[in-house]
């Protein structure tokens, strides 16, 4: 799944967005999570679309980097806005001699609209930020936190192993699904080959952090410097985009 969504695959470029610096990206993705978080309506819903279309534009993104949905996600969603439709709820759609209720699927539709919004945003981070400039940022933005005395250092090293163990992780994902759907018998042993698969996981994960913990006891903690870089063009076009994004969410 996480391989056919693309998640955190450094497209290269040389567009505006691929020069502008983490720290701009990851403070506009923010900017952006917060307006929506607080003003989840049609119209917000409508500007982040908005937004990310022209990011993606401006990126020159080849159409091969847009996700693949799973059958299975397809078909979760499908069901979450028949229950929505179910549901019932203003407003009121009269037809003929009847009358439907569609306020519960307009609903599940707004909820889709903001949950695969904020994906698209985070995806775009992804792509046009290689995945060693995404710790810098967090720690450039948890740099405040220090002054509460919080283990900004520890949360920022937890952050960076994570990021560099989810594309590991779903490598071995994709391998084990390809090899449990070449199976002959998964039709008479569904339930069985889903244990053996989700086991195939566990060890997976299991020991690529033995590994893992393994090096980082022989090298040390690990510490992400924090960059002090000047900011560029490119990072306050990015800006400028993002906090007129945000302005018209709360105008409107």
């Amino acid at each position: 799944m996480i391989g056919t969504l693309h998640l955190l695959r450094f497209v290269p470029g040389d567009s505006v967005v691929h020069r502008a610096g983490s720290r701009s990206k990851i403070l506009a993705l923010t900017m952006l999570i917060f307006a929506l978080s607080f003003d989840p309506e049609w119209s917000s819903v409508a500007v982040i679309w908005t937004f990310a279309t022209l990011v993606f534009v401006g990126a020159r993104l080849p159409a091969g980097a847009l996700p693949r949905p799973p059958r299975a996600l397809r078909w979760a969603m499908g069901v979450a806005l028949v229950l929505g439709l179910l549901a019932g709820g203003e407003p009121t759609i009269s037809f003929g001699g009847g009358s439907i209720d569609v306020g519960g699927l307009l609903f599940q539709l707004r909820f889709f609209g903001v949950t695969l919004g904020l994906l698209a945003l985070a995806l775009l981070v992804g792509w046009t930020t290689p995945l060693g400039q995404l710790p810098e940022a967090a720690a450039w933005m948890l740099r405040p936190l220090r002054w509460l005395r919080l283990p900004i250092d520890d949360v920022v090293a937890g952050l960076t192993l994570a990021v560099r163990v989810l594309p590991l992780m779903a490598e071995e994902l994709s391998t084990a699904t390809a090899l449990w759907s070449s199976r002959p018998t998964k039709s008479k042993r569904a339930l069985v080959d889903v244990v053996d698969l989700a086991a195939t996981a566990t060890t997976s994960a299991t020991r690529r952090a033995t590994e893992l913990g393994e090096a980082m006891s022989s090298r040390g903690p690990v510490v992400v410097p924090v960059r002090s870089s000047a900011w560029c063009r490119s990072d306050l076009m990015v800006l400028a985009v993002a906090s007129t994004s945000v302005a018209v969410i709360i105008v409107i």
